[in-house]
């Protein structure tokens, strides 16, 4: 059957592992693989600098932008989103990739925000991309938006991705997620978050939002300040994407400190990060110690084998049998590989697939997958008091029903055709 084939393999899995008899330069070869992909670049006002000639390259920019902020003027009574985006396709070679602001643009931005509040549709997408506002702007924008959303509260996502929303800007938006009172997803890419007031303000928004689960903060630089990188994720949603933010070994300490708390996040995205097996062995213990996280994506970090056992250790700890009981059983993935195909027969091989399907075994299957061989036992019972022996027979007789009644009372001889089964009956 394909399903004992595949505990066959995972359970071969699992014990070569943490016997570290498994094949080092494997892992090794498939994280480097994964580093090696190349990521998306897309400039952003907080790397990116104006070339000389910006203001001739920004002007087929400004035309698209125009035309579509004309179109909420005229057709304002239909609009159920505000969406004004720049290089979402491929551009021509002599435009710019952003939409820098120019004061030719302010009477349109000014008449977008005298419009908003008359819509009478409502809104339920904000989502603007590649495009400068300035702070003043963003201030009305968002007191325009206010008041549509007050009066006809609609809004489920919001995106600001590569429009220079810092601090003052985050401290408008995070006006903007008060009033919003249905939304879900929060989404800011590519803008810097460095100042900690703004951060406060927008983490004590998101705290106190009653619907909120969702947010993407990913190209902020917030490996720069690992002070505020733990404001955020203080923000106590369920799930956090914090990819693609520089951060480093100082980050990690604030990662780990948050995750020891238990806090209610359900899911935590830290992919192409900075992180190192050191990093990871701290993320481990803390993990150890949480139970609310399903989730965490840690693909495309500094990782080696060492590393990834490390991070495995935090919900299977074969140290001993009270290391396995309190090892973390509610964690469901970590997800190292880009590759995460573990639900097709053909890749039981998968290096991925293992892992996940470690995940999916509980406490008492753990337990149990350990004592399948006689290093186990010689390992794990060697000191275990007398007394004890008969709960120790008895575990894997009491456990899953008849579904594995053979293999447990394979467990169970193997058990007694080592120990000292003579004193075991002197004692009782």
């Amino acid at each position: 059957m394909i399903y004992d084939t595949r505990m066959e393999f995972m359970e071969t899995f699992i014990r070569t592992f943490h016997n570290c008899d498994y094949d080092a330069a494997e892992f090794d070869d498939k994280l480097s693989s994964d580093r090696a992909e190349p990521l998306p670049v897309r400039p952003t006002q907080t790397l990116y600098n104006k070339p000389d000639n910006w203001r001739q390259r920004n002007r087929i920019g400004l035309e698209k932008l125009k035309e579509q902020l004309e179109k909420y003027w005229v057709s304002n009574t239909q609009t159920f989103s505000l969406h004004l985006t720049h290089n979402h396709e491929q551009l021509v070679d002599d435009e710019e990739p952003i939409v820098w602001h120019e004061p030719i643009l302010d009477h349109y931005w000014t008449f977008l925000e005298a419009g908003i509040p008359r819509w009478t549709r409502g809104i339920q997408r904000i989502m603007i991309e590649n495009i400068e506002i300035t702070k003043e702007h963003m201030a009305s924008l968002v007191t325009a938006l206010s008041t549509q959303v007050n009066s006809n509260d609609q809004v489920h996502y919001i995106t600001f991705n590569n429009i220079n929303l810092c601090d003052k800007g985050i401290i408008s938006l995070s006006k903007l997620v008060d009033d919003s009172s249905k939304l879900n997803t929060l989404t800011i890419i590519h803008n810097r978050i460095d100042n900690m007031e703004s951060a406060r303000c927008l983490s004590r928004s998101l705290r106190n939002h009653a619907r909120i689960n969702h947010i993407i903060m990913s190209h902020c630089d917030l490996g720069s300040s690992p002070t505020i990188l733990l404001i955020i994720l203080q923000s106590y949603v369920s799930i956090i994407n914090l990819s693609n933010n520089n951060i480093d070994s100082l980050g990690a300490v604030k990662i780990a400190e948050y995750l020891e708390g238990d806090p209610p996040i359900e899911h935590l995205f830290l992919g192409h990060n900075r992180l190192n097996d050191d990093d990871a062995v701290l993320i481990s213990q803390a993990l150890k110690r949480n139970t609310n996280l399903r989730r965490i994506d840690l693909r495309s970090n500094n990782f080696t084998s060492i590393g990834v056992k490390a991070l495995l250790t935090c919900a299977f700890d074969s140290s001993s049998l009270n290391a396995i009981s309190e090892s973390n059983h509610t964690l469901t993935r970590i997800i190292f590989f880009t590759d995460t195909r573990s639900y097709i027969p053909s890749h039981i091989d998968n290096l991925a697939g293992c892992i996940n399907r470690m995940f999916d075994l509980n406490r008492t299957q753990k337990i149990l997958l350990a004592l399948q061989d006689k290093e186990s036992l010689l390992k794990y019972l060697a000191n275990v008091p007398v007394e004890l022996m008969p709960e120790v027979l008895a575990f894997p007789l009491q456990r899953d029903g008849n579904q594995h009644q053979g293999r447990n009372l394979g467990i169970v001889y193997s058990i007694m055709r080592w120990w000292n089964m003579l004193m075991l009956y002197s004692h009782h």
